[in-house]
């Protein structure tokens, strides 16, 4: 009986200290609008919250013929999803940023003409970029963001 508890407490206290070892949540992933560069919080004209948990985040994009962006990050991995507006001339700019001595500077840019119909797309997370519509039709999507485990309560 002796050594049944022993080893009772001893389970218990490995347990312990797994549960000290597991990391906090990030509050960037937790929490993604509280970072300033997060889609929400630096684009709140083009991206807007429709639903959120400690699971997931999904957004609305909304974007404008001729609209740009702000520069914005997206921290979660997500599924892309929408009308692409290749079939009405869509066509998009995709410009990339890092960070030097505190300002953006553009890395590089990508013209993208999609081809036409609605779409479902895996996208990892994304440091800072913008997007501009440089075609002549507005689009929307939406983003649905995945959060880690450990922001659920």
């Amino acid at each position: 009986m002796r050594m049944i508890a022993i080893a009772v407490l001893a389970v218990g206290c490995a347990a312990g200290a797994v549960a000290q070892q597991t990391p906090q949540p990030e509050p960037m992933f937790c929490e993604p609008a509280s970072y300033p560069y997060d889609a929400v919080a630096a684009a709140p004209y083009s991206h807007r919250v429709l639903f959120e948990d400690e699971h997931v985040r999904i957004l609305e994009i909304n974007l404008p013929a001729l609209a740009t962006e702000p520069i914005h990050i997206h921290a979660l991995p997500s599924v892309i999803m929408g009308e692409t507006g290749g079939d009405a001339g869509g066509k998009f700019r995709y410009t990339q940023y890092r960070m030097e001595s505190g300002k953006f500077v553009e890395v590089s840019h990508n013209d993208i003409e999609p081809t036409g119909g609605y779409r479902a797309v895996w996208a990892g997370p994304e440091g800072p970029h913008a997007i501009t519509n440089i075609g002549q039709v507005s689009v929307k999507f939406t983003r649905v963001e995945i959060k880690p485990e450990s922001c659920a309560k």
